[in-house]
């Protein structure tokens, strides 16, 4: 069970009685035992028939959305938000607002993992309204548990902490362009559908950010 179950009722509703209002991959994580899997985006990309039965109240189409896309946003919204709790219960609002609103997506191009991750760019910049305002990515760039050395692994983690240092002298919209482009493996094209930008416009975010990022490693350095 635990909280990724824990919207199991709301499958039980209509979407009336909730409310109306190059190849690319997609890392996912399982939370339970933290493996890892890397699928190609269009795996991730629900056919239109699953989206339409949901749209129409099909609670069983809806729960398979969640459960192919539910890794995906947690992972993305853990990158922004500094607690595992504060990012499952986002991750709730997320699918709660999608299946309210699930009515207004259209399939023009934009995949529903690119939908939903707009909806949680918003659930996001919504709590850090209410909250005080904190840029927390320090779990897109974890130091892992094992390694060959004592030595390098503590080399490994100076390295990590320096450029987690680094990342949070960048704006809001350039750590969110890096996460997506080379966290989530996205392309510009995508990333600028998450965003609502051109993709020429996340291409310049792009490289002001890494642009930034090298100079301030090659100062921490220096």
């Amino acid at each position: 069970m635990g909280w990724r179950s824990a919207l199991a009722p709301i499958w039980s509703l209509s979407t009336h009685e909730v409310g109306q209002g190059s190849t690319d991959r997609v890392t996912l994580i399982d939370i339970s035992n933290t493996k890892v899997t890397a699928l190609p985006l269009e795996a991730l990309t629900p056919v239109p028939d699953v989206i339409e039965r949901a749209r129409s109240g099909d609670r069983s189409a809806f729960g398979e959305l969640y459960d192919q896309h539910v890794d995906a946003v947690y992972r993305y919204v853990l990158y922004r938000v500094r607690e595992p709790s504060d990012a499952e219960d986002l991750t709730s609002e997320v699918f709660t607002r999608s299946f309210a609103n699930i009515h207004r997506y259209r399939w023009q191009g934009k995949s529903f993992l690119a939908w939903l991750y707009t909806i949680a760019r918003n659930a996001v910049t919504d709590r850090r309204r209410r909250e005080r305002p904190t840029v927390d990515l320090d779990n897109a760039y974890g130091v892992a548990e094992d390694g060959p050395t004592a030595h390098d692994r503590a080399v490994r983690g100076e390295q990590v902490d320096a450029l987690r240092g680094a990342v949070k002298h960048l704006t809001t919209e350039q750590q969110e362009v890096l996460v997506l482009r080379f966290i989530e493996n996205m392309s510009s094209r995508q990333v600028a559908q998450v965003l609502g930008k051109n993709e020429g416009a996340i291409r310049a975010l792009q490289f002001r950010a890494l642009g930034r990022l090298r100079k301030l490693m090659t100062a921490e350095v220096a």
